[in-house]
């Protein structure tokens, strides 16, 4: 599913940072992701977990944004931003007490994902990751596949077939990431236990050239919600995803 905010959020957010840095700032390209499952946060939550996002203490710039949403490209200035994500209050959004709340480096030129999150543990948390966006060599697309699951640390492994891959992290904790420029066509994105050959998941896409690829591992092993959620930074409809 894909959320955009309301023009009056996005027009809001536009004035005040305007306001704060200045109308000539150079700006960095941001998209956001919902990658906890309720179920995780406990048994009688809703395995949506609707949450509202709040920038600078100011701007409700997202409402009712639900596991597995995507949110954006936005276009910020570069900056630090607080950014405090809340459980969603349909009457009053972004009013809820934030139960994660983290300042958000931006670099000019930056393209980057914000990420909700569980931790290794299993607590809420969220990460920035910077996305390598440049040109990536003909016929071949770029995948890079991220560890934000409650898990402990996973081999990673993305190529052609599994276990055979064409790029590894081994021993990869929450937070890792494992990158590969790839021919176009089927590949497959393997995740297992540190050290050990039995596959935990694994997961195919079909790669179209020239565009760079995200994949999030997300939810709990222990729960049984671990997922991934893949992003194709050229445009959502360009992904095809086999289970």
């Amino acid at each position: 599913m894909y959320l955009s905010p309301t023009k009056t959020s996005l027009f809001a957010l536009a004035a005040v940072l305007t306001l704060a840095t200045g109308a000539f700032a150079q700006t960095a390209s941001v998209r956001v992701i919902h990658g906890i499952p309720g179920q995780d946060i406990g048994p009688d939550v809703d395995p949506a977990l609707p949450v509202d996002i709040q920038v600078n203490g100011a701007i409700c710039l997202l409402s009712g944004f639900t596991f597995g949403d995507i949110a954006g490209p936005f276009t910020l200035p570069d900056g630090t931003y607080d950014v405090e994500i809340s459980l969603a209050n349909t009457l009053e959004p972004c009013s809820n007490p934030a139960v994660i709340a983290a300042p958000v480096p931006l670099e000019a030129g930056e393209n980057a994902t914000i990420i909700a999150h569980l931790t290794e543990e299993g607590s809420p948390t969220a990460s920035k990751f910077v996305n390598d966006v440049t040109p990536s060599a003909d016929g071949t697309a770029r995948l890079i596949a991220h560890h934000t699951a409650a898990a402990p640390a996973v081999d990673i492994n993305v190529g052609f077939g599994f276990p055979r891959s064409t790029a590894t992290i081994p021993n990869a904790s929450n937070g890792a990431q494992a990158a590969a420029e790839l021919p176009t066509g089927t590949v497959t994105v393997g995740f297992s236990a540190a050290g050990m050959r039995e596959v935990l998941f694994v997961r195919t896409a079909r790669l179209r050239g020239d565009l760079t690829y995200v994949a999030y591992a997300v939810g709990s092993l222990s729960n049984g919600t671990f997922d991934l959620i893949f992003v194709p930074l050229g445009g959502l409809s360009n992904l095809t995803i086999r289970n």
